[in-house]
């Protein structure tokens, strides 16, 4: 009978317990408030602290910091926040510290990471994505991602997952390694079913002998490597602009011309006012800066002229005025606007290819043929393009009363040594010649740099070829027999041989009858296919190798995308925030769309439930 007064709400202590009811109702509804407010300035990448955190001083002081700014913006809206604030005493619990906002920030940080895990371990496979920069306080941040197929009622979905930043205090292939296994052993992730991992070039973590993806195959073999294929594009389009020490002038006076202006705020100005829109300076690094700094000129390079003309005539500081006439002197002639147009044509063709590359559901066959068409296009270009970029700049410098000739050079007539026979051809070669064969040493320099990087990821779309609509629908039974014994030697692990082979035959036959368009469609289009209609378990090893092959990764461009959160979360006003905080507030910024589908009544229960309150919440 007590128990069932309790229940039903009709004991003698009724009017307790509803007391009881109300207040724990009130603190549920505060602790959701603040929970918002901390969700959101995670999102946002913004500092919570202030240089004055009392409570008090809530709304009356201009140094509290965004958190208790937000709180108190929060309480003229939210009446349990009001009430709150206002029956707050010194020395009571108010939930507003700093200790307590690492709290919250860990209980919903864990809550994103093991929802992450979870879906990895439901993948069963898996592909590693690292690398690694400095941070502001010269620490050595290496990022951690996961490309993963994700399956549901809906069909898979290609995800690349953060799971945090690990500090690295040595930079050897060795250690790095080491480092990885133990974050993999906390995260209670298998190295077994990795399949894939991607990295930058650098020689300790793609080194074939001691790099970090030769130790990881040496443990588990099907961890196919292949390097990031934005940044070997980069490289490649690098490496070919260094060629020449002319080249590498061309791009000194972009970059030169470029910090001219942006060191003055009033020659600036001037710029502004002559063009749409402004110069752009290039990185070494990333070549899309690079294509952006050309362009910019390209398009108005006219307007750019007449800029430097009307400076010239302006009253310049002597320093400025030599160093005016050297970039006018540098960009006013023929042989400058034919590597302008030329390379502005080469860089855009690259660039193209080196956005879709970054992108995150990217697959290695898309991928492969995009290589192939800027293949073709550089070696179309080779052949006509040059002639066609030269006939535009000459056109180009007589719009803009620049004589269309090639500057002539006094040439050095190389000594006769006694017994050669071999005449000296470079003295009866035209400076217009000259140029031609330079330009054609460029695209003959990308020409190998695109074949000799992206072996390893050619390799593997050769593997997996015959799961193309194209192949596996239209193939000779023998030849596409042949390619499925192929593949299970190298996924005899994953693939029964002998079951492949007869699921591939029943499943092109039974395929194309429920949908004739199959014939032209892609590998996560037939996996989309098979989920839609649930043929995962008629055809398991058919259904493996599909997500074996979407989970081997392209580039790790993801990576880099979480170095931009680094910079923004561990600022120079930021720059001793500890590690531990530092993964929590990047995990909740990066995986945003994870940390937004978490209850927040789970977030409350587990802090009660740790803290030990006086108040229970059930």
């Amino acid at each position: 009978m007590l128990e069932m007064s309790i229940c039903e709400g009709k004991g003698i202590d009724i009017d307790l317990q509803n007391e009881i009811k109300l207040e724990e109702n009130h603190w549920r509804l505060v602790l959701k408030a603040i929970i918002d407010i901390i969700m959101h300035l995670a999102m946002e990448n913004s500092a919570f602290r202030g240089t004055d955190e009392l409570v008090s001083n809530i709304g009356k002081s201009n140094q509290s910091g965004k958190f208790l700014n937000l709180v108190n913006l929060v309480s003229h809206y939210n009446e349990p926040l009001r009430i709150h604030l206002e029956r707050h005493k010194k020395g009571s619990v108010t939930y507003f510290s700093h200790e307590i906002q690492n709290e919250f920030l860990e209980i919903i940080a864990n809550k994103v990471r093991n929802t992450i895990l979870s879906q990895i371990k439901s993948a069963t496979y898996y592909s590693l994505l690292f690398d690694c920069t400095p941070d502001i306080s010269h620490e050595e941040q290496m990022s951690q991602v996961i490309r993963y197929v994700v399956v549901n009622e809906n069909g898979c979905e290609i995800v690349e997952s953060f799971l945090g930043f690990l500090q690295v205090f040595k930079n050897t292939g060795e250690a790095i390694t080491e480092d990885i296994l133990r974050s993999l052993s906390n995260h209670s992730i298998d190295l077994s079913y990795c399949r894939g991992q991607s990295y930058d070039n650098g020689a300790n973590m793609a080194g074939k002998w001691k790099g970090v993806q030769a130790r990881i195959s040496s443990i588990n073999s099907l961890a196919r490597f292949i390097p990031c294929t934005a940044h070997s594009l980069n490289l490649v389009g690098l490496y070919a602009a260094k060629c020449s020490p002319e080249l590498e002038n061309f791009f000194g006076i972009v970059q030169k011309l470029f910090n001219f202006f942006s060191s003055s705020t009033q020659r600036w100005d001037i710029l502004k006012e002559h063009l749409k829109f402004s110069l752009k300076g290039y990185s070494t690094t990333r070549w899309s800066a690079k294509q952006r700094a050309v362009k910019s000129l390209y398009l108005q390079l006219g307007q750019v002229i007449h800029v430097c003309k009307l400076l010239k005539n302006s009253n310049l500081c002597e320093e400025a005025s030599v160093e005016l006439n050297g970039l006018l002197k540098g960009i006013a002639n023929f042989k400058f606007i034919c590597m302008l147009i030329i390379w502005n044509k080469i860089l855009t063709a690259i660039d193209r290819v080196n956005v879709i590359l970054q992108k995150q559901n990217i697959t290695i066959d898309i991928a492969t043929q995009h290589l192939k068409g800027l293949i073709y296009f550089i070696e179309k270009f080779r052949e006509e393009g040059i002639e066609e970029a030269l006939d535009e700049s000459k056109q180009k410098s007589t719009e803009l009363s620049i004589e269309p000739v090639f500057p002539s050079i006094r040439v050095r007539k190389k000594k006769k040594m006694p017994g050669e026979l071999a005449e000296d051809e470079s003295s009866t070669l035209s400076e217009e010649n000259k140029f031609r064969i330079l330009m054609k040493n460029v695209c003959d320099r990308i020409l190998n740099g695109l074949k000799e990087r992206f072996d390893s990821i050619d390799e593997a779309a050769k593997d997996f070829s015959f799961l193309d609509g194209k192949f596996v629908f239209s193939m000779p039974t023998i030849q596409l027999k042949k390619h499925a014994m192929d593949f299970c030697i190298k996924y005899e692990k994953d693939i029964d041989k002998n079951e492949l082979i007869l699921e591939l035959d029943s499943f092109t036959q039974h395929a194309i009858q429920l949908d004739n368009k199959l014939i032209d469609a892609r590998s996560h289009e037939i996996l989309n296919f098979i989920l839609k209609n649930s043929l995962q378990e008629a055809y398991p090893n058919i259904f493996t190798a599909y997500q074996i092959f979407l989970t081997l990764p392209v580039t790790s461009a993801s990576c880099e995308r979480s170095f931009s959160k680094l910079k923004l979360i561990k600022s120079y006003l930021r720059s001793t925030t500890k590690q531990t905080r530092l993964n929590d507030l990047s995990i909740i910024s990066i995986e945003h769309q994870v940390a937004k589908s978490i209850d927040y009544e789970d977030i409350i229960k587990e802090f009660a439930s740790k803290k030990s309150r006086k108040i229970i919440i059930k």
